[in-house]
């Protein structure tokens, strides 16, 4: 793989200094309005130098907008955007030095691989011979070498993607967006590129800022996941806190499948403030009685769906349903709707959220 920063004289990656590769990112009470609509109301965050920092949600909550407003696209309502401590207030969007993969490639079908990815350089009068030099660093960085005189409609959809990171990556830029940029793309290639971006991405020690609804996505890839919603920063952490620990009802909907149950549930602890409690179904198994530790809860099963390496049993405990997750399934293991069962869960993973949504005890302490 190829190493910029080496190439340019300045050390190893995530060592560089000076005019990109290790610049961090800080997002300041960042508002923006729409006549009546609030699309981003007060987000704040930082990313570090060589971060890789996610922005979750769902369509509509404000990530995007950020997104676009940390690129210079948008102009923010209130609130300030800064790079390596200087604000970016009034400072237009070509001029931030900020290298962008979008969702549809956005690149030229009448350009070569090697033109569309010399685009930037040549806007910024790069004498030709460092652009030939650029443009032949970055395409070996996505191994896209071999094709540079390609057109882009003779390439797939990943190999397009491809132009788009390099076109991103050659003008060396302080700080790497990303715009959902794998969601036209199938199931595997989806995997297959993601791990791609982020060696890339820690490759060369770039903060990079990445957009997606994808929740699997974002745990796989990121050294933080920063949840939206509603325009607003619900929880920021690494993967494990934010699936692990989630801080709102929100984060624990959203980010992976959860059971809801409501305080006062039969089973379940009975803790001052907590309204309802959340479980996820990794937390809850089949079993003839619940060990030590455990809690119990007693339905009629639903639904039994075997995948092979896990399955699914969907029961209906009183006026609730309750999703079990079971690893490893005995391929002879039939459970017919209509059964009794019984289900343990481990007390520790129980999550307690109040009546406006917000964390009141979590694992251990539950």
């Amino acid at each position: 793989m190829c190493n910029f920063a080496g190439a340019r004289g300045r050390g190893t990656p995530g060592k560089a200094r000076g005019r990109g590769w290790m610049t961090g990112v800080e997002v300041k009470g960042a508002t923006k309005r729409y006549g009546t609509m609030t699309a981003l109301d007060q987000a704040s965050f930082t990313a570090a130098p060589g971060e890789f920092f996610t922005l979750l949600g769902p369509s509509g909550c404000g990530k995007t907008t950020l997104l676009r407003a940390i690129a210079g696209f948008v102009e923010l309502t209130e609130g300030d955007v800064a790079l390596d401590g200087n604000s970016l207030s009034g400072v237009p969007a070509h001029k931030r030095d900020i290298g962008m993969v979008f969702q549809d490639y956005a690149i030229f079908p009448h350009l070569s691989v090697a033109d569309n990815v010399a685009f930037g350089l040549r806007a910024r009068r790069t004498p030709a011979a460092e652009v030939k030099r650029r443009v032949a660093e970055a395409l070996a960085m996505v191994r896209l070498d071999a094709l540079a005189d390609r057109m882009p409609a003779a390439m797939s959809g990943g190999q397009q993607q491809r132009i788009g990171i390099a076109r991103a990556l050659v003008i060396r830029p302080r700080l790497l967006l990303m715009d959902e940029p794998l969601s036209n793309l199938d199931a595997k290639l989806r995997i297959d590129l993601r791990d791609e971006i982020r060696a890339i991405q820690k490759s060369i020690g770039v903060a990079a800022i990445y957009v997606t609804h994808d929740q699997e996505e974002a745990l796989a890839v990121s050294d933080r996941v920063c949840v939206m919603n509603a325009g607003r920063v619900e929880q920021i952490g690494a993967p494990q806190e934010v699936y692990g620990r989630p801080a709102t009802r929100f984060v624990a909907h959203f980010v992976g499948a959860t059971n809801f149950l409501p305080a006062g549930f039969p089973g379940l602890p009975q803790t001052p403030g907590v309204a309802e409690w959340a479980l996820r179904p990794e937390h809850v198994r089949l079993a003839d009685a619940p060990a030590p530790g455990e809690g119990r809860l007693d339905g009629v099963a639903e639904t039994y769906v075997y995948l092979g390496r896990e399955a699914h049993l969907t029961a209906r405990v009183g006026e609730a349903r309750v999703v079990a997750q079971i690893a490893a399934p005995p391929a002879d293991l039939r459970i017919e709707a209509g059964r009794p069962v019984t289900l343990a869960y481990d007390a520790r993973a129980l999550h307690g959220f109040d009546a406006q949504g917000a964390r009141v005890t979590s694992g251990d302490a539950a």
